[in-house]
């Protein structure tokens, strides 16, 4: 069997397994383990891109879900935590990851058939690992336990229980780690951003002592190096979504420069014309940023950056338009696909270290940076672990509001009281396994559906 990878546009297109496609020798097919050095860079790139799209395919899902949006005046949205097999968005969402699997396990095979293993090369395996973890945490944090595919196959592939998947994107992130440099440039995988995603994953199953390690590793680099640090201002923070935003509180986004495959995200939620998907919930725009109690924290500057005068609009993706958005951009069409920022780790740790001395520490530059009038030490450290963690939910609510964290949040500290519209529907915390799937691989059903 003979398998061949076209290259057209950085765009994996990849035939085999057919003895009549073996006959086929189009002039511009290259046998795979022929791949010339030149030919691994291209194919590098185009993991990126297609790992981009693959990403972006996810962007608002979990804040639709989490009640975060309202209708918008060119969509109608009702039930919008309600899910069923036969849905064609839960579909799209599964295959999406799936074949972008597909393209960094051809990356990862390709570069283990090549016979120089430079250093370069090394690195394009460990962002390829970091790529592949990525994915399966969508996967995993939407369906529990999926079936897990480490190399290209025809065959049936079994789901994986729900610990297995989450020992795979672990094994695959801590392998990575050895691979990629420091951080060098916020649009390619860095050492901090697999460290950010293990921290991530590490809270997410509950390995406080992993989740405080990794955010450290991050935090103290940032110290040490200078190279991160958090916006300080509502202008700052509207910088972190602006066309190649030179903001020091990314540490790592897709660029989103390809002009043939435009990743809109005004489209869905500040858009220019009148037909938009999403609005902000009304009580999301009346509460999210009002001053906080327990503890007091008083004029939240993210708001201007988030909402406008206009309730309609999520001006926090910038459109281009003067008076709908904060700050301007120099392509709305390239708002970058942004998958960690170093705030995100102070609120990491926080919540892994608990109602603490340490925890209010690791918070006050985080408050400082984001209220005119923080909270006081002393307010945080008298905090109940209630409290507290009611503290962090909110904080995380604030500064992830359209970033597709919500959902998850609920989920994975088990605060369905956050979620009133579940209405006890609890099984819906898990999607539904796509039913076209299940008749293909004979997937067991998530319970509920």
């Amino acid at each position: 069997m003979k398998k061949y990878i076209i290259l057209i546009n950085f765009v994996l297109i990849i035939s085999s397994c057919s003895k009549k496609l073996d006959e086929i020798k189009p002039r511009n097919a290259i046998l795979q383990e022929q791949l010339t050095d030149a030919d691994i860079i291209k194919l590098r790139n185009g993991v990126y891109a297609q790992v981009e799209q693959g990403i972006f395919s996810f962007a608002f899902d979990f804040d639709v879900r989490a009640d975060n949006f309202r209708s918008g005046p060119g969509f109608s949205l009702v039930d919008a935590v309600n899910m069923n097999p036969s849905d064609a968005s839960i579909l799209s969402l599964w295959r999406s990851a799936y074949n972008r699997i597909a393209d960094v396990n051809f990356l990862l095979e390709t570069l283990e058939l090549s016979p120089n293993q430079t250093t370069d090369k090394q690195t394009y395996k460990g962002e390829g690992l970091y790529f592949r973890a990525l994915l399966y945490y969508h996967l995993v944090t939407r369906w529990g336990g999926v079936p897990i595919l480490t190399k290209r196959t025809f065959d049936i592939v079994p789901r994986s229980s729900e610990a297995q998947v989450w020992a795979q994107i672990k094994s695959d992130l801590l392998a990575a780690e050895a691979l990629v440099p420091d951080f060098s440039n916020k649009f390619f995988v860095s050492k901090q951003a697999i460290q950010s995603l293990l921290a991530s994953v590490y809270l997410a199953t509950n390995d406080k002592n992993n989740t405080i390690l990794y955010a450290d590793k991050v935090l103290n680099y940032a110290t040490s190096t200078s190279k991160f640090a958090l916006t300080t201002d509502a202008n700052g923070f509207a910088t972190n979504f602006i066309s190649n935003t030179t903001s020091k509180e990314v540490i790592f986004a897709f660029v989103n420069s390809n002009t043939n495959s435009r990743k809109l995200y005004y489209s869905l939620v500040n858009d220019v014309d009148p037909t938009w998907n999403y609005s902000p919930s009304l009580n999301v725009i009346s509460s999210l940023y009002a001053d906080g109690v327990k503890p007091n924290r008083v004029s939240d500057k993210r708001k201007t950056a988030v909402f406008s005068s206009d309730n309609t609009r999520l001006i926090k993706f910038p459109n281009g338009r003067t008076g709908q958005q904060l700050v301007a951009t120099s392509n709305a069409d390239a708002t970058p696909v942004v998958i960690t920022r170093f705030s995100e780790l102070f609120l990491i740790k926080a919540e892994a270290l608990g109602s603490s001395i340490a925890a209010e520490t690791t918070l006050a530059s985080y408050f400082i940076a984001r209220y005119n009038t923080p909270p006081t030490a002393g307010t945080v450290a008298a905090l109940s672990s209630t409290d507290f963690h009611n503290l962090i939910l909110d904080e995380r609510h604030r500064e992830f509001y359209g970033e597709s964290y919500r959902w998850f949040d609920i989920k994975r500290t088990n605060r369905l009281d956050l979620l009133p519209s579940l209405a006890g529907r609890n099984y819906l915390m898990y999607y539904p396994i796509p039913q076209v799937e299940r008749d293909l691989g004979g997937y067991s059903q998530n319970t509920g559906y």
